[in-house]
């Protein structure tokens, strides 16, 4: 039987200390998040501007764009996990090895979407029809889709080199990085979808080209960072691309389920808005697509916390200090439950007013405020969602959240949604909404569960003493 390790008592001057250092680590990957998540906010502020049609068609056209990334940007996203447990264990040349592995992801992600987005008019309008969607939302949608898919292997790429920054606890390079693709993308929108400064007019195809570009220019900067002195002589970062067979399986190891849990998780939401969603009318699907935008306001900064709890819990597992490892996901809880249920009282109070900076339609607004009241019931459960998945994720321990997002995913959250909007059309925007917070809350105290368990202690990514790396 696994006995858990003794852990630090959990001391007010512990507590204030360790608060301290996660929200120095954490402001920054918030500042990013928030960052990133503007990319798409400008997305789908600029986008509305094309009418209700377009409003409703871009959030189910960028997440399939997402979910298409999400494999090869999960195997990415391993490389947190290993460069911070590398690091904390005293062998930090390991670090830009990992990184680099990154390149060989990015190569196969390109070859894998190239039949995608030849076919795209295709297989999407299948997908339009059978989820009955608008004829002129589905022409749009495969507008956006085919030239944003190319964005996936620079996605990829991003994701690689921001996780070497996060694991490393630089989230300042990454930062520079997503503001710079923030400023590129919100350019390139206002000049492609309007046809300014002699560009022509390419509506909603505009918002895709800018976020290639967007995603293009962050990769750029966080590769030409990585080859800067100050890192390459800690962590080995000019050693360019090779392929390193076990690297890759171990980043497959840990990384794969995270791709799954990611395809999986963002794969539901894509369900959820292309084909629960859209009989319940275009009304509603825009309704959606607002409050999803609110709701990046609230998981984000949450994600920003949990991404830089992962790095701490990865180096303190390198360190061999699971207590401490324990006492900082407690205090990361704790920061994230205030915050994100502060955000959900706001949207009791605040839903009408919220809904109004996007749509003056009433029939929007009234279900908009719906959504929001919906998200509110779940945002705790979503905090502890957040928390404990990323403090699993820097003990190496994917697996098993990859099994409990699939069957919460699939079975509360899609099925039971299918099954209010299609037997219960007459509860609106509520069924599926209430069925995506029930799905929250079981996921938020199953991920809880896993970690108080203490089974991720037993976990072990390197084995052995320190590895020799040559130059």
């Amino acid at each position: 039987m696994h006995v858990p390790a003794k852990l630090t008592p959990d001391t007010s001057a512990d507590t204030r200390e360790l608060t301290l250092r996660l929200l120095v680590l954490a402001l920054p990957i918030i500042a990013m998040m928030v960052s990133r998540m503007l990319m798409g906010f400008i997305d789908f502020w600029m986008v509305s501007y094309l009418g209700t049609t377009a409003q409703a068609a871009i959030s189910p056209a960028t997440m399939l764009v997402f979910t298409a990334a999400c494999l090869g940007m999960g195997i990415a996203n391993a490389v947190q996990t290993f460069v911070s447990q590398a690091d904390g264990r005293g062998t930090p040349r390991e670090c830009g090895i990992y990184a680099w592995q990154t390149v060989h992801i990015a190569w196969l992600s390109a070859l894998a979407i190239s039949p995608l987005v030849l076919s795209t008019p295709a297989w999407y309008g299948w997908i339009a029809r059978f989820a009955h969607h608008d004829p002129d939302m589905a022409q749009m949608e495969i507008a956006y889709t085919r030239i944003a898919l190319w964005s996936v292997p620079f996605a990829v790429l991003s994701m690689g080199f921001n996780s070497f920054f996060m694991g490393i606890q630089r989230p300042r390079v990454a930062l520079v990085a997503v503001v710079a693709s923030l400023v590129v993308n919100a350019g390139g929108n206002y000049v492609l979808i309007f046809g300014k400064l002699g560009f022509p007019d390419m509506g909603i195809a505009g918002a895709a080209v800018a976020t290639v570009i967007g995603w293009a220019v962050r990769a750029v900067i966080l590769a030409g960072a990585m080859l800067l002195p100050e890192f390459h002589e800690r962590y080995n970062t000019r050693r360019l691309p090779s392929w390193s067979g076990h690297r890759l399986r171990g980043m497959l190891r840990v990384g794969g389920p995270t791709s799954l849990q990611w395809l999986m998780d963002i794969g539901s939401w894509l369900v959820f808005l292309a084909v629960i969603m859209p009989p319940l009318g275009v009304n509603a699907v825009a309704a959606s697509n607002i409050g999803l935008q609110f709701m990046h306001l609230s998981f984000m900064p949450a994600i920003g916390i949990g991404t830089a709890l992962c790095s701490q819990v990865g180096f303190a597992i390198g360190e061999r200090r699971p207590d401490r490892a324990e006492l900082q996901s407690r205090v990361a809880m704790r920061i994230t439950g205030l915050f994100m249920g502060a955000v959900g009282v706001l949207f009791v109070l605040a839903g009408e007013p919220l809904i109004r900076l996007f749509s003056a339609d009433p029939q929007v607004i009234q279900a908009g405020r719906l959504v929001l009241i919906g998200a509110a019931v779940f945002q705790v459960f979503d905090a502890m969602s957040i928390t404990y998945m990323n403090a699993l994720r820097g003990a190496g321990d994917t697996r098993w959240p990859a099994v409990v997002v699939f069957a919460c995913c699939w079975g509360i959250f899609v099925g039971g949604g299918v099954l209010a909007s299609r037997m219960f059309p007459e509860l609106g925007v509520l069924g599926p909404w209430g069925m995506c917070a029930a799905y929250i809350i079981v996921l938020g105290m199953a991920l809880r569960r896993r970690w108080k368990s203490g089974r991720w202690q037993a976990m072990r990514l390197f084995t052995g003493g320190p590895s020799v790396v040559a130059d």
